[in-house]
């Protein structure tokens, strides 16, 4: 059970429905979105597809700003829409990518014909603003903007995430070592968060060969766990720090999704704890992604899937009606492709993940992520 290691969550009864994967298989292999002379037309100018003829209408941009992750965005979302929509959404997809189309006219063309729940790049912020106030915004992100949300998590989230754990587990000193520079809003963000988890964090060297780095790396025999922050991190510093038994072998490194595969596999990180989203939870899509669209599931394709069933999940339990700004700000939050998530006052997506600990070079699960807030 979860609680006795995070002891800042509190579970209680989700009382807005969850467009929950488990409940919403479909019956038949989902078509991909569009044809073969939709994408033809695509490549010489702005195109938009539509799938399903529910009431609840949801409209989803993607442009250049999405180079590698737009044909992603579209086709989860498109499969959400299939799966989720339960007859009652109708998806438009925007496709933007030429740079014709100019986007506040066409969200003030999507909301005249009755739209309310808009999803894509950052930009769509503005025109939403311009073309649509009031509406539901889910940006394809990690940073939100007034009136949306924001559904990307970033390697702070994840990083808060698995200190969490760790310091329910008891071990609450810990030290951030980076390989890349940190903002100030990240810094502060991993502070409070470390802190709202009752974590004491020593210290975040960001140059370990630096005279100030290495009087920070002084500490290392009393930290009862090390966060690695960067991709590069684990392989570049992990090393590092156990060489000399400066970092005894019983204390573990943290991590995330940033860590590529890849590097599970250096001796240094054998036991390390990872914050990953619930891979279970991805494979009760990816199959039927992989049978749509001839390709395996992204993160991208998960992301966009999520930002579809926000939209069905309120309608679920609001109707129609229900879909508006103040619909994303549910408590109980909502469940995807990721797992269960929810949008915090500022529109900072907060989402539960899974706990791993690396065993020989594999990630193994060590706690489920949790199925509420």
């Amino acid at each position: 059970m979860r609680a006795p290691f995070r002891g800042r969550r509190i579970f209680s009864a989700c009382s807005l429905a969850l467009a929950l994967l488990a409940g919403c298989q479909s019956g038949s292999a989902p078509e991909a979105l569009g044809s073969a002379a939709q994408e033809s037309k695509a490549a010489a100018a702005d195109v938009s597809t539509t799938v399903g003829s529910g009431g609840a209408h949801v409209d989803l941009f993607i442009d250049r700003s999405m180079p590698g992750s737009a044909d992603d965005y579209r086709d989860g979302a498109a499969l959400a829409a299939k799966e989720l929509g339960a007859g009652k959404l109708a998806l438009s997809v925007h496709d933007l990518r030429t740079g014709a189309g100019d986007l506040v006219g066409e969200v003030r063309k999507a909301a005249a014909g009755g739209s309310r729940f808009f999803i894509g790049p950052p930009s769509l912020s503005g025109a939403v603003a311009a073309g649509a106030s009031g509406s539901a915004m889910v940006l394809l992100a990690s940073e939100p903007s007034a009136g949306g949300g924001a559904i990307v998590s970033d390697e702070i989230d994840e990083l808060v995430e698995v200190a969490a754990y760790a310091a329910g587990a008891g071990r609450k000193d810990i030290m951030a070592v980076a390989s890349r520079h940190l903002s100030d809003a990240e810094t502060q963000r991993l502070r409070s968060g470390l802190k709202k988890a009752g974590a004491n964090l020593l210290d975040i060297v960001i140059d370990p060969s630096s005279p100030a780095g290495k009087k920070s790396l002084a500490k290392l025999g009393s930290v009862q766990a090390v966060m690695l922050i960067g991709a590069d991190a684990p392989k570049v510093i992990a090393p590092i720090l156990r060489q000399g038994g400066a970092l005894p072998a019983d204390v573990p490194f943290l991590g995330t999704a940033t860590w590529p595969a890849s590097s599970y596999a250096e001796p240094a990180l054998e036991g390390a704890m990872l914050a990953l989203i619930d891979q279970t939870r991805l494979k009760r899509i990816s199959t039927r992604f992989q049978t749509a669209y001839g390709r395996p599931l992204s993160l991208d394709a998960a992301y966009a899937f999520d930002a579809v069933a926000v939209a069905a999940g309120v309608v679920r339990a609001k109707g129609e009606q229900g879909l508006n700004a103040d619909a994303l700000r549910s408590a109980s939050g909502f469940a995807g492709a990721t797992g269960v998530f929810r949008f915090d006052a500022q529109g900072r997506v907060e989402r539960r993940f899974a706990i791993y600990r690396l065993t020989r070079g594999k990630p193994s699960l060590l706690d489920a992520a949790p199925a509420g807030f």
